[in-house]
């Protein structure tokens, strides 16, 4: 039998198509199968308690260290060439109180968690965690704005506030 250098380049096409083809059908249906295998850990969403009480554990001690920051920061009128500039970092920096303030409140009530940070009630949580967002939002923008003040702000050595209770 006469065999055509044509045929067999035809004949050979063919078979490396079938070969892929027949790859292609088996990467298909180990696809398939894999995606119809359950994979009950790899998909399952976060325990929203979890991420509540450590974005809380997180947000209290941000209030911390800005209320660090409000008890020794001050602002001096020598510090300001523009009593505009002084009379602004004081609103700001009142503002900032304001925001403080009301952070502490939140915590102080801890309205959805329990006295150790353990959530309680996950949409009061919630709510909570929303509103120590929102004034410590407040208090990073009080504070930008405080730095773009041509004047400076002073801040008291550590130690040397003290804390007074109104008996």
């Amino acid at each position: 039998m006469n065999v055509s250098p044509s045929s067999v380049l035809v004949a050979g096409e063919l078979a490396g198509r079938s070969f892929t083809q027949k790859m292609m059908v088996a990467s298909l249906i180990v696809a398939i199968v894999l995606a119809l295998l359950p994979i009950q850990g790899a998909f399952a969403a976060p325990d929203p308690a979890n991420n509540y009480e450590q974005e809380w554990k997180n947000k209290l001690e941000k209030v911390r260290v800005n209320g660090i920051f409000y008890e020794r920061v001050r602002v001096y009128p020598a510090d300001f060439e523009d009593q505009t500039e002084l009379a602004l970092a004081h609103g700001y920096l009142n503002q900032y109180g304001a925001a403080l303030r009301g952070a502490q409140t939140v915590i102080l009530n801890h309205t959805g968690f329990d006295t150790k940070g353990k959530v309680l009630n996950d949409t009061q949580a919630n709510q909570s965690l929303k509103q120590l967002s929102e004034y410590l939002r407040i208090m990073r923008v009080m504070n930008a704005k405080l730095n773009a003040l041509e004047g400076e702000y002073r801040l008291l050595p550590a130690g040397t506030t003290t804390v007074t209770s109104s008996q």
